[in-house]
């Protein structure tokens, strides 16, 4: 197999400092908010360092340019709505207590650079938070607590500037694997009519939440196989199906998911991952004709069929990746490794995936959005 472009110009990226380099070229979106396939690529990507958020401009023929680096502690997911970038920080501790954080940042239109509006804790003993997803009339955000074994609600107002946690769901639960003692809330994302769908890596659940005055309530559960750790979600653009990638056992299901009334249907489909690295990550195409997987030692491409189930991926992408991101145009997928940024080209037939090519070194990298 032909050598990856990024792992060839290593040693050549590193001398230069790590600045940006040439690289092949929502953002956590909603159904709501997705852009069509063919409409003008991103102009800028945040990248979450362990300690800060680096922000690229995107030129028209793909390459990364550090533009800013701003100050944010372990930001481990990121969504962009109408002008502004929340951010999950994935801490511990902050004002002195047992709780994570959460930060808004507004963007600048012409530039994409960030100001920081604020940031606010979470609930208490709400520490670690994995993901966190705007809901389609950016009038809010859920937080996934992984630490904490919960969600929270945050209103945000009308400048972008997020309000204090004012709605708690407590989860419960455990699982047979080792890693299952508690619940562990792992990933969430807006659907139709502002439904929130969650998957919890420690109770082995998919879930459907609701938000209703700033609480938030259980309208649906499902139970998935036993052990195998619901990681990642995604969401097909027209909403009626939904994927979930499981890190403990190195798979990928799909459910039916009705949104009309309110119900994840029994899960229809389970596929195995070629490569199992105990991580589980998702990106769907804008298309929605194919989903993109990786259990953290390489990528596969699953065309998705009319029913929604998934057909047999093609040849594996060897790449490390623990986070995806397929464009909003639909022609790259960006991949995070362990110290770089990978552009990966997505052919416009088959969607199959090209070579790597590195964008841009960063240090840890934990999570990505582009506007």
């Amino acid at each position: 197999m032909k050598l990856p472009v990024w792992l060839d110009r290593r040693r050549f990226l590193q001398i230069m400092g790590g600045m940006s380099l040439l690289g092949a070229v929502g953002s956590r979106f909603g159904w709501a908010v997705a852009t069509e396939v063919g409409t003008s690529p991103p102009k800028f990507a945040y990248i979450g360092g362990e300690r800060e958020i680096h922000v690229y401009s995107i030129t028209a023929d793909g390459r990364f340019f550090r533009r800013q680096t701003i100050a944010s502690a372990h930001p481990a997911a990121m969504a962009i709505s109408r002008g502004n970038l929340y951010v999950a920080n994935r801490v511990s501790e902050y004002g002195n207590l047992p709780r994570g954080s959460v930060e808004a940042f507004a963007i600048d239109a012409r530039t994409g650079l960030l100001e920081l509006n604020n940031r606010l804790p979470l609930s208490l003993s709400g520490i670690l938070p994995q993901d966190l997803a705007v809901a389609p009339d950016g009038r809010s955000v859920v937080v996934a607590v992984y630490g904490g074994g919960a969600y929270n609600v945050l209103s945000v107002d009308q400048d972008g500037r997020l309000a204090r946690v004012s709605g708690i769901l407590k989860e419960t639960g455990s699982g047979p694997h080792a890693l299952q003692a508690c619940a562990h809330p792992s990933a969430v994302t807006f659907g139709r009519a502002g439904s929130v769908l969650t998957a919890d890596q420690g109770s082995d659940r998919v879930s459907l939440l609701s938000i209703s005055e700033s609480q938030i309530t259980v309208s649906c559960r499902c139970e998935v196989t036993a052990g195998s750790g619901p990681s990642s979600i995604a969401l097909a653009p027209g909403g009626r199906s939904l994927y979930v990638a499981h890190s403990l056992n190195g798979s990928v299901s799909v459910f039916d998911y009705d949104s009309m009334v309110g119900r994840i249907s029994d899960c229809k489909q389970t596929v195995p991952a070629s490569h199992n690295g105990e991580m589980a990550v998702l990106a769907m195409h804008p298309s929605g004709k194919t989903l993109y997987s990786s259990h953290g030692k390489g990528i596969q491409a699953w065309k998705i069929a009319a029913s929604g189930s998934l057909e047999a991926p093609g040849e594996v992408t060897e790449v490390p990746a623990i986070k995806l991101h397929a464009t909003p145009d639909g022609r790259n997928l960006l991949a995070l490794t362990g110290d770089a940024v990978l552009t990966i080209k997505i052919n416009s037939g088959t969607h199959a995936l090209g070579t790597p090519v590195t964008a841009a070194l960063v240090s840890r990298p934990l999570s990505i959005a582009t506007l």
